[in-house]
């Protein structure tokens, strides 16, 4: 039943977020004071992130000498665009691909916090019983996506990435529809997809974008801000990367529920939706902050084969070297949030 409930939750989020992006809801809160007004871009959905976390509930966003303002954004690559333009000063959710292209173009930004992994899953039919099995078959992703990445490295781990041909597909909907029409062997989707191709369509679940990170080939969606706005207003950025942590391990507590169901009705959503939304995303604990962040840590061997992918996409015609993804990471922030405690 518990399945069956999280597919109901998905397509609720997916509606929520169509009719509260209509009425215009990006707001926030916060403590007002040095930083004056923050704006944060972010994925609107029942799935509360850290920074809906922080801004919907007073006793995190108070610590923060700025009001927040929440802003909508469409997509990883819009959000980064948006930022570059001045839209806000902060984004979160941001995952590889678009990372990585901004970072390319050395957009004046600095990844400052990890913030989750996908929560997608590759799902095979019944056929299928081992991973050589698919082999000569064909696997839906979204096309030139954090999953593209991800399910490539992982095919690669498996020495299956000459053996098995990756089919992009411009939605998480249409993967899951060419899977049922047999279209295509295998599909690797986001939670709500597999949960729908388990339940209704006999799946069966191989892999999850958080093993195959463990197996060297990581999305992991991110924190950002300006250079400007934190060359200006350090404070500022070291509270917002504390409350951030706090607000992740919060939602991995005891506690979640109630800051959750807070937080929610900042963005319009139902407290139970949120709660099963928001659990199923695999957070970075507050622990495997600095190993990620640190200089050629976890983010930056993500963001060297996110730069491969995208040639070998022909998306860009150069990855980005290693020097300019340092630059553009700055783990300072972390590492003091952690000395300050903002991980208890």
């Amino acid at each position: 039943m518990r399945t069956k409930s999280l597919l109901a939750t998905f397509a609720a989020a997916t509606a929520l977020t169509s009719l509260v992006s209509a009425c215009g809801s990006d707001s926030g809160s916060g403590g007002g004071g040095a930083g004056g007004t923050i704006g944060i871009g972010y994925f609107q959905s029942a799935t509360i992130g850290p920074e809906v976390l922080v801004a919907g509930n007073k006793d995190l966003a108070g610590k923060i000498d700025a009001k927040i303002k929440l802003t909508p954004i469409d997509s990883g690559v819009a959000g980064l665009a948006e930022l570059r333009g001045g839209a806000f000063e902060f984004v979160s959710g941001v995952g590889n691909p678009p990372v990585t292209g901004a970072i390319a173009q050395d957009t004046k930004l600095k990844i400052i916090y990890a913030e989750y992994f996908d929560a997608a899953q590759l799902i095979v039919p019944p056929s299928v019983k081992t991973d050589d099995d698919l082999a000569g078959k064909t696997v839906g992703a979204l096309q030139g996506s954090s999953e593209d990445f991800e399910i490539r490295g992982w095919l690669r781990t498996k020495g299956l990435d000459s053996k098995v041909k990756v089919v992009g597909f411009p939605s998480e909907a249409a993967i899951a529809a060419a899977y049922k029409a047999k279209k295509i062997d295998a599909g690797y989707v986001e939670i709500a997809q597999a949960i729908d191709l388990k339940d209704n369509a006999g799946g069966r679940q191989v892999v999850t974008a958080e093993e195959i990170a463990a197996l060297g080939y990581p999305s992991v969606n991110v924190l950002a801000v300006t250079d400007k706005y934190a060359k200006a207003n350090k404070s500022v950025v070291q509270q917002v990367v504390c409350q951030v942590m706090k607000a992740q391990t919060i939602e991995s507590g005891p506690k979640a529920d109630q800051y959750i169901t807070t937080a929610a009705k900042l963005v319009g959503a139902g407290g139970d939706e949120a709660i099963a939304a928001t659990k199923i995303l695999p957070f970075v604990p507050a622990a495997q902050q600095q190993e990620y962040l640190k200089p050629g840590g976890g983010l930056t061997k993500a963001y060297q084969l996110t730069g491969q992918f995208l040639v070998d996409q022909g998306r860009t015609t150069t990855k980005p070297s290693d020097q300019t993804i340092a630059d553009h990471i700055d783990a300072s922030y972390v590492d003091q949030a952690l000395k300050d405690g903002c991980d208890q």
